[in-house]
């Protein structure tokens, strides 16, 4: 995607100064432009954004703004004020409105689609060999159907191979999956009638080959022949047919959360030490999945555990580290962004005033 020089600057700034930009891997960093608001607004405009359940993130990328939210006036003067802190949008039912004191870029981050893309860059991050391609795998049926938090062990499972212009699969051959990392295939029918085969359709990077996948190799008079020099990951149908059956980690709702805190649960809370400071459940203890694997022996294997993040993503994948490693745990559904119960929030910001004392 081209992007405009002004743009890349922008993407810039939030990739090195901006929490949690600037936690992210270069590959996800790619997919910002995509899940976040740039918004120019010139001198004395005003924007007004309408509220949802996910409490989203506003950042001051250039310029001084005043941010109008239920009641109180927030003063942003400096840019840095957001890079570690961004201002929390309302909730469902609510709006805020944004007065340009000067000329100013501001950025809108939905958290949810944070949440899951620091998620994936977890999972990225560990299965190193597979973290370049990790785009194009998790785009296909295949490996939409697997839950993210079993992604990982699917990256462990996949071979990669080299398949040269020419080589061809037959039919039976077909008891994996085969994603094309590079170069390109034909798929080509065997008419018994005229004895030769017909060109069916192309396939190129990012497709699949194999059972259930966009060609099906059941009728075994299909034949999978390279174009070109290939590159392919195969995933053997076995290894998947075991993680699609695997039982999914295990959820708890909110309301009963509460009653298995009170006889004993844990709290694990494994978002980023920012986030946790900008508000928490009473009586979580943190360990940011980043962390989790190299800190599992500050947790007891006697202590029952429920864990959670901003919407659920990445507590799931912390909740399989900690059952693979032996550890009773639960991820908490919808995780602090539905909880219904007491949370403890940071400090109120000193530059924010009520309405009236602001225009008094």
């Amino acid at each position: 995607m081209n992007i405009s020089t002004k743009l890349k600057k922008v993407l810039f700034k939030l990739s090195n100064s901006y929490f949690p930009f600037n936690n992210l891997s270069p590959e996800r960093l790619q997919e910002i432009v995509n899940h976040v608001r740039i918004i120019e607004l010139q001198q004395d405009e005003i924007l007004q954004i309408r509220g949802s359940n996910r409490q989203d993130y506003l950042y001051l990328l250039e310029g001084q703004i005043d941010v109008v939210c239920e009641g109180s006036i927030q003063t942003l003067m400096d840019p840095a004020e957001t890079q570690r802190s961004p201002v929390l949008l309302p909730l469902e039912n609510y709006s805020c409105s944004i007065l340009a004191k000067e000329d100013c870029i501001i950025c809108h981050a939905n958290r949810d689609i944070l949440d899951s893309i620091i998620a994936w860059d977890h999972i990225g991050r560990e299965a190193k060999q597979a973290v370049q391609h990790l785009d194009i795998i998790r785009n296909t049926l295949v490996f939409r159907r697997l839950p993210i938090e079993y992604i990982e062990s699917a990256f462990s499972r996949m071979k990669r191979r080299h398949l040269a212009k020419g080589e061809t699969i037959q039919g039976e051959q077909c008891d994996a999956y085969y994603l094309i990392l590079s170069g390109s295939a034909e798929v080509q029918h065997f008419n018994s009638e005229t004895q030769n085969n017909r060109r069916i359709t192309e396939l190129s990077i990012g497709d699949i080959f194999g059972d259930e996948a966009m060609v099906s190799c059941k009728n075994q008079t299909e034949t999978i022949v390279m174009l070109e020099d290939s590159e392919v990951l195969i995933l053997g149908k076995r290894d998947y047919e075991e993680l699609i059956n695997r039982p999914l980690v295990k959820t708890v709702q909110a309301r009963i959360a509460q009653t298995m805190i009170d006889n004993g649960y844990q709290l694990l809370d494994v978002r980023f030490a920012e986030e946790y400071a900008e508000n928490r459940i009473p009586g979580a203890q943190l360990i940011p999945l980043s962390e989790l694997a190299s800190r599992l022996k500050e947790l007891s294997k006697k202590q029952p555990y429920i864990v959670y993040c901003h919407s659920g993503p990445r507590s799931a994948v912390a909740a399989l580290i900690l059952n693979e490693n032996k550890y009773e745990a639960l991820s908490l559904d919808g995780g602090i962004r539905d909880w219904p119960h007491e949370i403890e929030h940071s400090s109120p910001k000193a530059n924010v005033v009520p309405l009236a004392k602001k225009f008094h």
